[in-house]
């Protein structure tokens, strides 16, 4: 199987007050498996949200990626504006270029685009491993960011579709 290392929405406004959940260890720690994927080979695919009229618009401040975690040259950039990441982009089209078959997923919104991406490449029998300490959210009004994180992790574990869940330090490039 041929990987690719997908960051989703890892981008400076979440970095602002409010901040995301355990935004710097989890922009740390996805920053730590890019250069393991780059150093071995592995493609590095970087998702970046943008939406018209919010902190997320083309050009603003906080649709950046932020210093901590931004693409390095031979990296790839996929722009989308839906949860998504395969709806309206060129996802799909880039992993067929790649000519990989399997996903290493970590990012930014743990319960809209991380999920959404995830169970998308699994309606398309993309094998996807989604990195357990390596995505986040921001505070609900109705439940913490850390249960939010905590309920998807555990939902993704128990899909019967070609998604696996496990702590980065488990996963290898």
């Amino acid at each position: 199987m041929t990987r690719a290392l997908v960051i989703i929405d890892v981008q400076a406004n979440l970095f602002d007050t409010p901040r995301a959940y355990r935004i710097d260890e989890v922009a740390a720690l996805l920053g730590r498996k890019a250069a393991e994927a780059r150093a071995a080979g592995v493609p590095v695919i970087f998702i970046q949200h943008e939406e018209l009229g919010s902190e997320w618009e083309r050009g603003t401040p906080g649709w950046e990626f932020h210093s901590s975690l931004a693409p390095k040259p031979g990296d790839t950039v996929v722009a989308k504006s839906f949860c998504d990441g395969f709806r309206d982009t060129e996802l799909a089209a880039t992993l067929h270029r790649l000519g990989v078959d399997g996903i290493v997923v970590g990012g930014y919104a743990t319960d809209f685009c991380v999920d959404t991406t995830v169970r998308a490449a699994a309606s398309r029998g993309i094998a996807t491993t989604v990195i357990a300490d390596g995505h986040t959210t921001s505070e609900r009004p109705h439940l913490p960011a850390a249960d939010v994180v905590r309920h998807h992790t555990w939902v993704w574990s128990r899909f019967d579709a070609p998604v696996s869940v496990a702590p980065a330090e488990e996963i290898a490039f």
